[in-house]
C-alpha cells in the first residue's frame, strides 16, 4: 500500500522578522493591539538593532508528577508556563556620533517597561496590518552590559528583559 505524503511548503525566515517596542501606555488593550499603535511616532522599531539570532526567549511549560497510589506508574499534568532566556542582543552605537543611530541602547534602559511585539512570516520592513498575527510580550527591562570585545566584531550589547506572565506568543491579532 503506497503512502501518499502532503507538501508542506517551508519558508525561509531571513528578513521576515518583525520586532517593536511600545512604551508603557501605547496599547489600550495588548490582546488587541491595532495597526495604529503599532504605527505610532513612539514605537521604536527594533529589527534594525538587532542581530540575526539576537532575539532571545524561551517559552515553555513545566508539568507536575501526577503520581497515584493506586499505580506504579508516575504520570505528569500540565502546570505553570515559563518565560525565560529573555534577551535582546542589540547594535550599540555608543560614541559614534550624531550620524549613527543609537535609539535602541538609549530606549531600553533599566526600569523601562512597555510591550515587545513580534511579528513571523512578512518582510520585516512591510507595515503591521489588520490581521496579523503577533506575539504580544509585556515586558520590563533589567540590565543593560556591553558584549565583551571581540576581533572582527560589531560593537554590541545584551539587554536582558523580563516578561509578565498575562503575555501572549503568536496567539493576538492585529485589528485595524
Amino acid at each position: 500500500m503506497a503512502t501518499t505524503i502532503d507538501t508542506v511548503p517551508a519558508y525561509l525566515e531571513d528578513g521576515e522578522l518583525k520586532t517593536v517596542f511600545v512604551p508603557t501606555g501605547g496599547i489600550a488593550d495588548y490582546t488587541k493591539p491595532t495597526v495604529a499603535e503599532l504605527s505610532a511616532t513612539t514605537v521604536l522599531e527594533l529589527s534594525p538593532y538587532l542581530t540575526a539570532t539576537g532575539f532571545s526567549l524561551d517559552h515553555s511549560q513545566d508539568t507536575v508528577d501526577d503520581d497515584r497510589e493506586s499505580s506504579a506508574a508516575v504520570g505528569t499534568i500540565p502546570a505553570g508556563d515559563k518565560f525565560s532566556n529573555t534577551t535582546l542582543q542589540i547594535i550599540n552605537n555608543v560614541n559614534r556620533g550624531s550620524d549613527a543611530p543609537n535609539k535602541a541602547f538609549e530606549t531600553l534602559k533599566r526600569g523601562t517597561k512597555g510591550y515587545i511585539i513580534r511579528r513571523r512570516g512578512k518582510a520585516s520592513e512591510e507595515p503591521f496590518e489588520a490581521g496579523d498575527v503577533v506575539s504580544v510580550f509585556i515586558v520590563t527591562i533589567g540590565l543593560v552590559s556591553p558584549v565583551a570585545h571581540a576581533t572582527n566584531a560589531r560593537q554590541m550589547s545584551t539587554v536582558n528583559f523580563s516578561v509578565d506572565p498575562k503575555s501572549q506568543d503568536e496567539t493576538v491579532k492585529v485589528v485595524s
